[in-house]
């Protein structure tokens, strides 16, 4: 049993437990309690908008993760591991992602900026928290680059403002009481 144990956990558990889960752990909470403050005090977002815009960037994370990440493109490595399988890199891509987008899609909600400024804003917004993320050794660039990372990150703001827009014209013709 105790081998089918090891076998099991040894390739998804941390080599060590080590300044990358820490900051895992931290950003984690960071983003989750920001998430939850803002959709609590003041609501731009229907439930659905949430809901829709945060499975959205699940798919993407974990589909796009793995296209870089594993080979045969495998341009960066993240936690521990060459493999996106541990279970830190389980806890970025549904719980840390995720969020960020969604508090974007939130402020865009209010504010209804210009799309393509606001992409460009988020755009190196996301590749500095990626560039922090770097000093705690989330990624191990091999073939990637931040400049690749800025142009990701403007790609996607884009697909989802695009997708918040569709989801929101959508979301007009269900009744009010459905949707908070």
């Amino acid at each position: 049993m105790n081998n089918l144990y090891s076998n099991i956990m040894d390739p998804i558990l941390p080599k060590q437990f080590d300044k990358n889960e820490i900051y895992t752990i931290v950003i984690t909470i960071f983003v989750l309690s920001l998430l939850y403050y803002l959709l609590k005090r003041e609501r731009q977002l229907s439930a659905l908008e949430v809901f829709s815009v945060y499975l959205f960037n699940l798919f993407l994370t974990t589909t796009l993760e793995s296209l870089f990440a594993e080979p045969p493109l495998d341009m960066y490595d993240t936690i521990d591991y060459a493999h996106a399988a541990e279970i830190f890199d389980v806890i970025l891509q549904t719980l840390v992602y995720p969020p960020p987008i969604v508090i974007a899609i939130y402020f865009y909600s209010k504010y209804q900026p210009n799309w393509l400024i606001y992409t460009l804003c988020w755009g190196m917004i996301l590749t500095t928290l990626e560039l922090i993320s770097l000093q705690f050794n989330l990624f191990q660039f091999k073939n990637w680059t931040s400049l690749y990372s800025f142009f990701f990150y403007v790609f996607i703001m884009a697909l989802n403002i695009l997708f918040f827009t569709k989801v929101r014209s959508v979301t007009k013709f269900i009744p009010h009481k459905y949707l908070r």
